[in-house]
């Protein structure tokens, strides 16, 4: 069973029957009759399970409530619409897997039942709500994963570590985010979970379930290998933990399973990982060249790890996550100075103004209480110390490889950060347990409830709430955020079509050695004469728009640009304006003055929803 922890340890076997959903649900088997308990131990026990399950239902409620309503809210990221547009590739049979830019391509087949299930026929009617939707499926299933290590926990701890990844700002604000990474964290948790099944019951399927996992990973994102290592240090680690101690992290009941792993199986699972990577890379034993580049790929991205533009000090994972001045955009400053003690309202989230700080400290904090209560407390006669000793290991050892890469963007901070949450929710039920009396634990309970609370309003204030700041460049997770200028001018684009008279026939060039993301996303999927891979100079002079980076604007005809010194009383042809994409991107955009002339005519214009 599942959740066996409860209803056959050793303060619980004499506990007869409790209400039957509890047991159903914990892993039990009794009948639907309601008997009196047997003793007050028994009691206390069914108490537990019925708090864990208010304490799960809860979070599954708020994590849905959190992650599903107004997915559209906040532009599409860079890295959003390079996937969108991949996936555009996919459907059409033109995909390519890109060893030196990309990623592999499991965000894109997981996308596509969204596709087949949703109203939209053509990838042009995908809009960005359906592609958001993937990843968070893939959020809620961290939740379900849980089912597989339940008997590694607690009722208490498992509902506690639900509840922190339902509420988690960083977990909800990158559940809604078409990029891996979620993916990433939901396959990883599924081999842990696996490997976990494996470990009690030593059944092959389960180490084939594990190499499956393995392989999505491998197939995901080639960071596998970061994953991979944590997982391999933290099996070592308890491994000589469980041998200085003498096997103490162990129930009885579970110091009997210690079964010889046999060779097949190890086979097993290094088949079912590689076989699930190859069908995933090879288009299903189309394309052999992308299995091969997706093992060549490591090399390449050796010179990536230094940073590329995105190079961040060691601190800068736990800046993110401890917020307040010691988050990690603008202000800096320290515990210990003035500046910490001046803005307590601004770093519990209570009243943010300026730079917003969306720190997830307490949660950190119970995650610390968690990871030393996995390593001091003994387990009870059934009941396994293991996995959260294991978890804890590896949740720093993750931790602390990715800060030692210089390479750093928020969302590569999930995978670590889910592993901590989990050991947070193993704090909290441990505080529970540090407390007695009935008055004692209520007041614990309350405190615990506002601490998720809390994480729950900043999560909710960072993608919708009112006011929202899902597209506030103050949000330190809007890492690189579009600029809503690119909305803006997205929008024109539309109105441009309709005072030329020819509809989504306009013709828009553009020629920007940066690929003018994100506009290939919004553009493509509408104007078929959108031209923007490598621009075409033989279209500019046929062109109703011309979109042109920095680095090419001296190249455009002077027809176009205008003279570098106009006659006095000349007449311009075009209007050139400035378009910013995001932080770090900026467009010349040049419209046909008659267009332009056409436009101002009819303004103002009602507003219009470019986002769905």
């Amino acid at each position: 069973m599942i959740f066996g922890n409860l209803t056959e340890c050793e303060i619980c076997r004499d506990y007869k029957e409790v209400p039957a959903i509890l047991r159903c649900f914990f892993g039990g088997r009794t009948s639907l009759a309601t008997v009196k308990l047997s003793s007050p131990e028994a009691r206390a026990g069914a108490h537990e399970m019925t708090r864990a399950l208010m304490i799960l239902v809860t979070a599954f409620i708020l994590a849905a409530f959190l992650r599903f309503p107004d997915r559209a809210d906040r532009p599409m990221h860079v890295d959003e619409t390079t996937q969108a547009v991949k996936l555009g590739e996919l459907m059409a049979g033109q995909y390519k897997y890109d060893p030196i830019d990309h990623h592999g391509p499991t965000l894109l087949y997981a996308t596509l039942p969204v596709k087949w299930f949703s109203s939209a026929r053509t990838w042009s009617d995908l809009t960005e709500s359906q592609l958001r939707l993937v990843p968070v499926l893939f959020g809620m299933g961290l939740l379900v994963l849980l089912l597989l290590v339940g008997d590694g926990l607690t009722a208490s701890e498992l509902a506690w570590g639900a509840m922190a990844v339902a509420v988690s700002p960083l977990m909800v604000f990158y559940s809604r985010y078409y990029i891996m990474e979620m993916l990433m964290v939901f396959f990883t948790f599924g081999l842990i979970g696996c490997g976990w099944r494996f470990y009690l019951s030593r059944q092959t399927g389960w180490m084939v379930g594990a190499g499956v996992f393995a392989g999505l990973m491998h197939a995901t994102k080639e960071t596998c290998v970061l994953q991979f290592a944590a997982i391999s240090l933290g099996l070592v680690v308890v491994w000589m933990a469980d041998l200085f101690s003498a096997g103490s992290g162990m129930g009885v009941v579970n110091r009997g399973r210690k079964n010889p792993i046999k060779k097949a199986q190890i086979l097993a699972l290094l088949v079912a990982a590689v076989v699930t990577s190859v069908l995933i890379f090879s288009k299903f034993l189309t394309d052999w060249r992308a299995v091969y580049d997706s093992v060549a790929t490591y090399w390449s991205k050796l010179d990536r790890a230094q940073g590329q533009g995105h190079q961040k000090t060691f601190f800068y994972y736990l800046g993110l996550i401890w917020g307040g001045p010691m988050s990690a955009g603008p202000g800096g400053g320290g515990v210990f100075t003035g500046e910490f003690w001046k803005n307590l309202p601004e770093i519990f989230g209570i009243k943010p103004s300026g730079r917003i700080v969306w720190g997830e400290r307490l949660l950190l904090l119970l995650a610390g209480v968690g990871m030393i209560t996995a390593f001091v407390t003994q387990p009870s006669r059934n009941q396994s110390r293991h996995l959260v000793r294991f978890l804890a290991v590896y949740s720093v050892a993750i931790f602390m490889i990715y800060s030692a890469i210089s390479y750093k963007t928020p969302w590569l901070v999930i995978g670590p950060w889910h592993g901590m949450l989990i050991m947070a929710g193993v704090g909290a039920a441990g505080l529970m347990r540090l407390v007695e009396g009935r008055m004692g634990r209520l007041v614990m309970g309350c405190a615990l409830t506002l601490v998720m609370a809390h994480a729950g309003l900043l999560a909710y204030r960072a993608t919708r709430g009112k006011p929202s700041f899902a597209a506030d460049g103050r949000n330190p997770m809007n890492y690189s955020m579009t600029s809503p200028d690119c909305l803006d001018w997205v929008e024109k684009f539309h109105r441009f079509a309709e005072v030329s008279g020819k509809g989504n026939q306009l013709a828009i060039v553009q020629a920007d050695s940066q690929g003018g993301w994100p506009l290939p996303w919004y553009l493509s999927r509408k104007f078929p004469n959108y031209v923007w891979q490598g621009g075409d100079w033989a279209l500019m002079e046929q062109a109703d728009v011309i979109l042109s980076g920095m680095d090419f604007r001296a190249s455009l005809p002077e027809s176009v640009r205008g003279p570098t010194q106009p006659a006095e009383g000349a007449e311009k042809a075009w209007e050139e304006f400035s378009l910013t994409l995001h932080p770090s991107g900026r467009l010349a955009v040049f419209v046909r003055k008659s267009i332009w002339t056409a436009y101002l005519a009819k303004s103002p214009w009602p507003a219009m929803a470019v986002q769905q």
